[in-house]
């Protein structure tokens, strides 16, 4: 990738980040009032919002174009909490390791622990269909970041 390339997907993703909660509300808009309203970004809303994907999604589903808005704003509705949430925790996209797993990916960086990509979490909450995935997600990785101590990576 070249760095005019790097610096176009930068501009984008600060675009992207800044507009967050229109994509959220606007997203809020198309859906159900019980789920809509509990958008407020708390910690408790993401077992509102896993509810949401398991009734309206599955594997297949998830990565067809015609749910690519709600998808994006489901995304960005979890990483945007987990952001407000997790303390010193930031929006990250990495372009230089093409390596990476979640290279070209946005994901939420906390002082403890890999980043966190929504985007790839999606699947997995699928297929375990627990409900409170990315709550408990959410549970860990505050555990971990008060008590740095007990991460190993």
């Amino acid at each position: 990738m070249t760095e005019e390339e790097k610096n176009i997907k930068r501009e984008n993703f600060i675009e992207w980040t800044t507009f967050i909660e229109d994509r959220v509300n606007e997203w809020g808009g198309t859906i159900s009032e019980n789920v809509a309203d509990a958008l407020d970004y708390s910690p408790e809303s993401l077992k509102v919002i896993e509810s949401y994907i398991l009734s309206n999604f599955d594997k297949n589903s998830v990565t067809d174009t015609k749910n690519t808005k709600a998808v994006d704003a489901v995304v960005s509705y979890y990483g945007e909490t987990l952001r407000r949430n997790l303390p010193n925790s930031t929006w990250f996209l990495d372009l230089e390791d093409e390596g990476n797993i979640y290279f070209n990916l946005p994901c939420i960086k906390t002082l403890v622990g890999f980043p966190i990509s929504p985007y790839s979490l999606i699947k997995r909450l699928i297929a375990k269909k627990t409900g409170t995935f990315l709550y408990d997600l959410y549970v860990k990785r505050l555990g971990f970041i008060n008590n740095p101590e007990t991460y190993y990576e």
